[in-house]
């Protein structure tokens, strides 16, 4: 039996309900066999045992299995799997299965299904197929979650629950029945107190003869020849969240009455922008992730930021409730991937704040959508271990060697150095008026990921500046990408207070542009003092223009390019703010790309791009200069190189993930030493590499070690 590790927890979701009633298997000796439903569970029980597994995620499509008419119910083959997993010391966390509503409930009720934004009715047979307005799903949610909660809520194997499965995928968080119609109508009387000229001036209804006399005129926004009201699609995407956050809500209460002392989390997703994980992880006790790319190729960018961002929502460390396996069924192509990336991710997501991966998922489909989807145990039986059993073992053993070598009893958190403004309402106003298709705030994002994991800086995210101020004494620079709201006169005192406590801020792009009604500024870019500057003109860039810039003043020569945006600002208070670069070529050229104030106490500062810079390593030592700030340890020497400081109980660490296909240096900076240090990998049989200095490998501190291609570090530094 392999040895569970005691650092970071291994598992995957497991199907009780699909094992049909014969499964068919084969032994070890070659013999092949006919297992029954109860000799199939425990034959998995077993295998998950031996690989280590920690812990099983069941339950979230099981409506119709648990309640295959209405009222009348068998949880005869989930008490039979919590029961096995006590045996067999796994742990159990067990979700609701509203994700997917039954047949009968659906035939007695035919307009729970939900009708989508061109008029049109989602029909059975998929997932998520229910309107989160109509008020007898509402009560059946409700009925079900109390249900499962009496039933295994005490069981010692269950540790803890997840409500329904993924809010929002497939574009299921904007709905357009007439349910969500008058909801929509009723809290928009409350968000305006019943004021249609407050209404009508916050929305610009004079605009296309848009006016309106009464509530209960307002549609919500179809499917039209043209765009509809922007302000009105971003106050219905406000509303459709807080739809989703009371259906959540009800769950929660209900899990508390009945299953007490176990946390509840959600799987949330990032493939989409339509939820607000930050108000929708206000009634969770844990924040879990479904680690999923849409990507041709894995880019390991957004998941350091996606990681940082489920860490940041409860303020510390979260699930990885599913992991994308390595195929999935639902790709435009279903390609392979090397299996090393499973091991980076896992050790990635560790380093920044995961304390477990659940894999999705144990066993491959025989039938169903997700027959293609890959899993633990394959179709073919006669696989007696599998690449990702092997990938288990070799994760168990490498974080037992981190525990030891280390004497760790937890991964030590991610330092507190940048904290970005992450507000999914600005997101929002940008994707309802994007001007590019090419333009999005999370490529913002990218770039600010990859400025903190080149420049050794621990990324962290607040929803908006306000939520940051208590918070910020904590953090050294302050980002903020494409914030898209005017500053309020509170927001711009937490600003200047941090700036004058030395604290440095950098914002890009469509920062300040809008009011919180999506409309236009009047004084667009007003960080401080209205009469600073004038923004003259912006726009978006084509896929094959680019805006070059040259750095001015003292700091550098070095040219650099920008690209998806660029405004046009005239500076005015040239007392306070100063170019840093100027636009060397393009519709802008000779105007400020760079902007600052350094006009703060201890050395603060204020530095606005003008336009999205490509991103390189000579990038990131010049943003490091221009905010007169220092790694904290160590600035990556390559591309493709993450670096992640740690820090726990007055010791320093630096972690690092080489993701491409050969060495790397990896130098310290500020006289500090690797003291303990291990690197590893696996190899092409999923066999863990591990070496350390402890280990006989090599002797005393060192300033710089060689990270081989596709292999992680792990050091404590002093």
């Amino acid at each position: 039996m392999t040895l569970r590790n005691a650092l970071f927890e291994l598992g995957a979701a497991y199907y009780p309900d699909y094992i049909p009633s014969q499964s068919l298997t084969q032994n070890s000796d070659g013999t092949r066999q006919l297992l029954n439903k109860q000799e199939r569970l425990e034959s998995d029980f077993v295998r998950m045992q031996n690989q280590g597994i920690h812990t099983i995620r069941v339950g979230e499509f099981c409506w119709s299995t648990v309640e295959p008419e209405p009222g009348k119910f068998n949880f005869d083959i989930f008490h039979r799997t919590l029961d096995l997993a006590l045996k067999f010391n796994i742990k159990v966390i067990f979700c609701t299965p509203t994700a997917t509503p039954p047949k009968w409930l659906i035939d007695l009720h035919p307009d729970i299904l939900p009708v989508t934004r061109a008029g049109s009715r989602i029909p059975f047979g998929s997932r998520r197929h229910y309107d989160f307005c109509h008020p007898v799903f509402r009560a059946e949610s409700r009925r079900i979650t109390e249900k499962f909660a009496k039933e295994f809520g005490t069981h010692k194997a269950l540790v803890s629950w997840q409500t329904d499965n993924e809010f929002g995928c497939h574009a299921s968080v904007f709905q357009f029945s007439n349910y969500y119609k008058k909801e929509f109508q009723n809290w928009l009387k409350k968000e305006y107190s019943n004021d249609l000229l407050k209404l009508n001036e916050a929305w610009f209804t004079c605009f296309w003869s848009q006016g309106y006399t009464n509530f209960e005129q307002i549609e919500v926004p179809f499917a039209s020849w043209s765009d509809q009201n922007p302000s009105l699609e971003l106050d219905f995407r406000r509303f459709c969240n807080e739809m989703v956050v009371l259906f959540q809500k009800e769950q929660c209460d209900l899990i508390r009455a009945h299953s007490p002392n176990r946390p509840i989390t959600h799987n949330f997703m990032a493939l989409f922008t339509d939820l607000d994980p930050w108000s929708m992880s206000v009634d969770l006790d844990e924040a879990g992730f479904d680690h999923y790319q849409m990507e041709s190729e894995p880019h390991p960018v957004t998941s350091h930021w996606q990681f940082a961002l489920m860490r940041s929502l409860k303020q510390k460390k979260f699930l990885i409730l599913e992991q994308q396996p390595l195929q999935v069924n639902w790709q435009p192509t279903n390609r392979r991937f090397s299996f090393d990336w499973l091991f980076l991710w896992g050790l990635q997501s560790a380093f920044l704040g995961a304390r477990g991966m659940y894999y999705f998922c144990w066993q491959r489909m025989y039938g169903g959508a997700e027959q293609f989807h890959d899993a633990f145990v394959t179709h073919d039986v006669r696989v007696l271990q599998t690449h990702q059993e092997r990938l288990v073992i070799a994760k168990n053993s490498y974080f037992s060697k981190l525990e030891q070598e280390f004497n760790l009893k937890a991964i030590p958190d991610v330092c507190t150095d940048a904290l970005c403004i992450h507000d999914f309402e600005s997101l929002w106003t940008h994707e309802i008026t994007p001007q590019s298709q090419l333009y999005s705030t999370r490529k913002q994002i990218d770039c600010v990921a990859s400025l903190c994991h080149g420049a050794g800086l621990g990324l962290h995210f607040a929803r908006t500046i306000e939520d940051a101020k208590n918070l910020l004494s904590k953090f050294r620079v302050l980002i903020l990408p494409g914030y898209a709201f005017e500053f309020t006169q509170s927001e711009q005192k937490i600003m200047t207070d941090f700036a004058n406590s030395g604290g440095k801020i950098l914002s890009f792009p469509r920062t300040a542009m809008k009011k919180r009604n999506n409309q236009m500024s009047p004084l667009p870019l007003n960080l401080f003092n209205e009469d600073d500057f004038y923004f003259d003109d912006s726009g978006a860039l084509l896929a094959h223009e680019s805006e070059p810039f040259k750095c001015v003043g003292k700091k550098t020569t070095q040219d650099f390019t920008g690209h998806l945006w660029a405004e046009k600002i005239k500076i005015v208070n040239q007392k306070n703010w100063q170019p840093l670069a100027i636009f060397s070529d393009g519709l802008y050229q000779s105007w400020p790309a760079v902007i600052q104030n350094t006009q703060f106490k201890n050395g603060g500062s204020y530095t606005h791009f003008a336009t999205i810079p490509e991103n390189n390593l000579k990038l990131h030592s010049w943003i490091l200069d221009i905010l007169n700030m220092e790694s904290a340890h160590t600035i990556s020497q390559k591309e493709g190189i993450q670096i992640y400081p740690l820090q726990a109980a007055g010791k320093k660490y630096i972690s690092a993930v080489n993701f491409t296909d050969s060495d790397a240096e990896i130098k310290l900076t500020q006289n500090s030493t690797f003291d303990k240090w291990c690197v590893a990998s696996i190899d092409s049989k999923e066999q863990l590499i591990f070496k350390s200095n402890s280990s006989g490998n090599k002797k005393g501190a060192e300033e710089k070690i060689i990270l081989p291609a596709r292999h992680t570090l792990f050091s404590e530094i002093n």
